[in-house]
């Protein structure tokens, strides 16, 4: 079975797709055709580098399996997982249907503009930027570190 990873930055800077077979595990690039794609205002986060990564996915085969890593079921429908690179270029609402790299750009800038910090973003931050470790303070704790109007 061939096996390789794709580096697709964009949502954040280490965000990765791997590939399996025929099928790719894709993290925070794209979502399911009906819910688009990541946002790109987290830290290192940049929506045309986004637009890019998006278009290594679309590059592999029409018939290459996409398994999501978050579906917000968008207008109350079932919660889903897989699609296909040639849904996703059919019916992606951000990028799907040959959408420039402007129209993307424009797009996401205008919509994370709109959109408020996650209620876990704090935490996930400090906890990936260790490689899944807690932090800890000096008597090696594990503590995680909130600013006061600091955001």
């Amino acid at each position: 079975m061939t096996c390789f990873a794709i580096y697709t930055p964009g949502h954040t800077p280490a965000c990765m797709v791997h590939v399996m077979g025929d099928a790719a595990f894709v993290g925070d690039t794209l979502f399911m055709p009906d819910g688009g794609s990541a946002r790109a205002d987290f830290p290192g986060g940049d929506a045309g580098t986004l637009y890019d990564s998006i278009q290594k996915l679309l590059a592999l085969p029409d018939e290459m399996r996409l398994f999501m890593c978050h579906d917000y079921g968008p207008d109350g429908r079932d919660i889903r997982w897989e699609t296909t690179v040639g849904d996703e270029k059919k019916h992606n609402i951000h990028v799907g249907g040959n959408k420039t790299r402007a129209e993307f750009i424009a797009f996401r800038t205008e919509r994370d503009a709109t959109l408020g910090m996650p209620r876990l973003i704090l935490p996930s931050l400090q906890v990936n930027m260790r490689a899944g470790r807690l932090p800890t303070d000096d008597s090696g704790k594990q503590m995680l570190k909130v600013p006061v109007n600091g955001l």
